[in-house]
C-alpha cells in the first residue's frame, strides 16, 4: 500500500482529532501537524497529543487566540467569504489579520519546499469563520489541497445552506467510516483536550450518530503529480 504524506492543517487545538482522525490512525498516511491559532494552553494539550501518536507537530506561534465563532453567529445567518472577512477585520484588526495570512503561507510554503511529496488537508470551511479563513489564506497560495468536513460545525442546521452550496465546487473523496475507532477517538479528545470538554458534553447528540469523516477535493484545483 502507497504511503501518502499529509501535512494536516488545524485552525484550532483538537480539529484534526475531532474532524479527520483517521488521518492519524490508519497506516498508509505519513502526517504532520500544523496548529494555526496560538492559546498557550491548548497548545500544550496538542503537544501532549501528538507525542503520544508519535506525529510530528508544529504551531505558528503567532500571539492571538481564536473566539471568532460565537460573535459571528450573532450577526450572520451564513458564513460566507464576505461575512467572514468583515468580522474578522473587526475581530482581529487588518494589521493582525495580515500578518495571520502572511505567516502561515510562507510557513507552508517553506514546509513544502523542504518535505517534497507532501499534500496539504486544510478545513472546508463550513460553519466557522475562522476555518473559512484558513482555507481561503491557502486557497490563494496553493494550487492543490484536500479539504475535511469539520464537526460538529459543518452539521449543524445553520450550516447546511452553505454545505449544500460547497458541494457543487466540491467533490467528495473519501467517507470513511468511524465505528472501529470511535471509541478511541473519544478516549483520546477526553484525555488530551480537557479544555474541550464542555463541547464534547454539549455535543453528544452528533458524537453519539458516529457520523462518517469525509475528505473533499476542490473541482477547479490542478491534480498534483
Amino acid at each position: 500500500m502507497k504511503t501518502e504524506k499529509l501535512l494536516l492543517i488545524q485552525p484550532h487545538s483538537d480539529d484534526i482529532l475531532f474532524c479527520c482522525s483517521h488521518l492519524l490512525f490508519l497506516p498508509q498516511y505519513e502526517v504532520q501537524v500544523l496548529t494555526v491559532e496560538n492559546d498557550p494552553k491548548r497548545i500544550a494539550e496538542d503537544e501532549k497529543l501528538f507525542d503520544f501518536l508519535n506525529i510530528p507537530f508544529h504551531h505558528l506561534g503567532l500571539d492571538f487566540h481564536d473566539e471568532s465563532y460565537y460573535e459571528f453567529h450573532k450577526n450572520y445567518k451564513e458564513v460566507t467569504v464576505e461575512a467572514t472577512y468583515k468580522h474578522l477585520n473587526e475581530y482581529f484588526g487588518r494589521e493582525t489579520l495580515n500578518e495571520i495570512e502572511e505567516t502561515l503561507v510562507n510557513w507552508v510554503r517553506k514546509f513544502l519546499k523542504k518535505n517534497k511529496g507532501y499534500t496539504v488537508v486544510a478545513p472546508w470551511g463550513v460553519g466557522h469563520p475562522f476555518h473559512l479563513f484558513v482555507r481561503e489564506t491557502l486557497q490563494g497560495a496553493l494550487s492543490y489541497m484536500e479539504y475535511y468536513r469539520e464537526f460538529p460545525h459543518s452539521y449543524k442546521r445553520r450550516s447546511q445552506p452553505q454545505v449544500e452550496k460547497q458541494k457543487q465546487e466540491y467533490t467528495l473523496k473519501r467517507s470513511v467510516p468511524v465505528q472501529e475507532f470511535h471509541e478511541v477517538k473519544w478516549k483520546l479528545a477526553s484525555k488530551f483536550y480537557r479544555s474541550q470538554s464542555g463541547l464534547q458534553f454539549y455535543e453528544q447528540g452528533y458524537i453519539k450518530k458516529e457520523l462518517p469523516e469525509e475528505i473533499y477535493v476542490r473541482d477547479i484545483d490542478e491534480l498534483p503529480f
